[in-house]
């Protein structure tokens, strides 16, 4: 009886810490890869492996935590569901062909630190969800087609240390808002 009980701890112990990513956040991966052209990828998903297998994504405690695609022939759009991988901490899709808004989902990444979708193709207004960004330290989005004004509520994000914007079609003034930045080291709006 022991020796069954020690084994079935093994197992259950085992099971925890090589589980798999929730249903929702392995939803979320798979409609990035078919909303971005996935199959054309330079480094692609073997999508019968595991996700925490997968270029570029990290998984920490069950949980996606990075999501690096920089460089990697991402061409569509980001599809809303981006918004369910609510533990990433890190989300750099540098360098692609993405197309169409920043989703306003982008605001229910509460745990991130970094966003880098800079030298893409994303167009529309910056939505005023990034403002939900607690934590956020690095904002860069250069090099797009963003039109519209800068959201105020980018001017609550205290730990911000970059903001990166130029060369879009941003218009209008720095919010008032923006002066209680006292953590932001970098500013680029040309």
């Amino acid at each position: 009886m022991k020796t069954i009980f020690t084994y079935f701890s093994i197992l259950l112990v085992s099971t925890s810490v090589f589980a798999e990513i929730s249903s929702k956040e392995k939803n979320a991966l798979l409609k990035l890869y078919k909303s971005t052209n996935g199959s054309k990828w330079i480094n692609t998903w073997n999508l019968k492996s595991s996700p925490s297998a997968w270029y570029g994504v990290e998984v920490k405690n069950g949980k996606v935590v990075s999501l690096k695609l920089m460089n990697n022939n991402l061409v569509g759009q980001l599809p809303s569901e981006i918004g369910d991988l609510t533990s990433l901490e890190e989300l750099n899709l540098f360098r692609n062909d993405i197309s169409g808004v920043l989703p306003t989902t982008i605001g229910n990444l509460k745990s991130l630190t970094k966003l880098n979708v800079s030298f893409n193709k994303l167009s529309g207004s910056l939505p005023n969800a990034i403002g939900s960004l607690t934590k956020i330290k690095s904002i860069e989005l250069h090099m797009n087609r963003f039109t519209g004004q800068l959201p105020e509520s980018i001017g609550s994000l205290s730990s911000l240390e970059v903001l990166s914007l130029f060369n879009n079609e941003i218009e209008g003034e720095i919010p008032a808002s923006y002066y209680q930045l006292k953590s932001l080291k970098e500013l680029l709006l040309s």
